[in-house]
């Protein structure tokens, strides 16, 4: 008489598991059958020291009941989460699946995100070791990773698309938490935080997979607005930061005044010099348009200099230095600030090899070309040709 096979039955496993009366792996937070099929694995109960899933806060396209992934960051009083449930460093324990997307950055995505020697050496030692004493960086780190690795591998881009929502979901809110607590301690943590929160929104809103994207404009938008609120937020701490483990950050933005810009850069920028003092209707406008021009042709230097080890996020600087005045006038989309960006998609476009930036300058400049009136078009002629034309 043949034995019967004995099985271990798990009555643990995820509901959608149980639900399709399937074995459960049990693997945290998201089981293997659920990750293969692109299913929200959900677990009803923390049993045997092991975690529920963490539900992911934001939508797929980056908010709750807003399309902009940077417009809902949560007040450290109104917490996104339930407060049963815990987080892998909360109660320290480290989820399988998180320990692929930790040793990724290790080996590939911390190389991506700068060119330069002392940079690259900075995000790949000292940003891991800051990592681990703030979980808000730590989740950061996975949320820009998983990003990274859905960029490369489109046969499972959703579920990790998915993972890094829920990784960037969770330091957005312990980022808005120690905003309010700031010290010399998690300074410098706060600010490389804010740093990957923009590269995770810019690649977002290029591979996020639904149906009614943002315009790019609206997009690049909430991001102009994050960058400019860094300096401010982060105040009196500022200069701790550029003491700091990421003081690397801060070097290599000097600028060569003994480069000659070539003929194009130049006679483009010349056109928008004049047309500024030509039609702007107050001195307050000129001198924000002549403000955020002079700032493009610091920017249009450091990319004519020959230095090949040039720091691609410098690229991010120049939303900070145009001013909130700027912002204010294209988000009304003001004629003169929409040919401004347009030059700006320009500086864009040349880090378009960089995963994170990719599409971002051709995308620009095809709205900027719809929105602007027929009589503006010849101050995007430069930029149209420099992106669609030559790309």
């Amino acid at each position: 008489m043949s034995s019967r096979r004995t099985h271990s039955k798990s009555r643990h496993g995820c509901s959608q598991c149980k639900s399709a009366h399937i074995k459960c792996d049990l693997a945290q937070p998201t089981c293997g059958k659920c990750m293969r099929t692109g299913k929200s694995c959900q677990f009803p109960n923390l049993v045997n020291g092991r975690l529920p899933n963490i539900p992911p806060t934001l939508s797929r396209n980056g908010s709750q009941g807003s399309s902009s992934l940077l417009s809902t960051v949560p007040p450290p009083n109104e917490t996104a989460i339930a407060p049963s449930v815990l987080y892998p460093s909360e109660v320290g324990i480290v989820a399988w699946d998180d320990l692929e997307l930790l040793h990724h950055y290790l080996t590939v995505t911390s190389t991506t995100l700068a060119s330069r020697n002392d940079l690259r050496q900075m995000w790949q030692i000292q940003i891991p070791k800051m990592a681990l004493k703030q979980k808000l960086l730590m989740h950061s780190l996975l949320g820009v990773t998983a990003l990274h690795i859905a960029s490369s591998r489109p046969e499972s881009q959703s579920s990790y698309i998915e993972r890094a929502i829920r990784h960037h979901s969770i330091a957005l809110r312990e980022y808005s938490c120690q905003l309010h607590s700031m010290t010399r301690e998690n300074s410098a943590s706060l600010f490389v935080c804010a740093t990957l929160i923009v590269i995770f929104a810019l690649n977002l809103a290029i591979s996020r997979p639904h149906e009614e994207p943002m315009g790019p404009m609206d997009e690049i938008l909430g991001i102009f607005t994050l960058l400019r609120g860094v300096p401010f937020v982060l105040g009196e701490t500022w200069s701790w930061i550029q003491q700091s483990e990421v003081e690397p950050m801060f070097r290599g933005r000097e600028v060569d005044d003994t480069i000659i810009l070539a003929d194009d850069i130049a006679d483009s920028v010349a056109l928008l010099e004049e047309r500024n003092q030509l039609s702007s209707n107050e001195c307050s406008e000129a001198d924000t348009y002549a403000r955020a021009i002079q700032e493009l042709k610091v920017y249009f230097k450091l990319l004519s200099s020959k230095d090949l080890d040039r720091d691609h996020g410098m690229v991010l600087s120049w939303p900070i230095s145009v001013g909130r005045e700027y912002i204010a006038l294209l988000s009304s989309r003001q004629q003169m600030a929409l040919v401004i960006l347009a030059h700006y998609a320009v500086i864009l476009h040349e880090i378009r090899d960089t995963w994170w930036a990719i599409g971002w300058g051709r995308k620009l400049i095809q709205e900027v070309c719809q929105v602007v009136d027929i009589e503006w078009k010849s101050l995007i002629e430069w930029p149209m040709a420099k992106i669609i034309i030559r790309r």
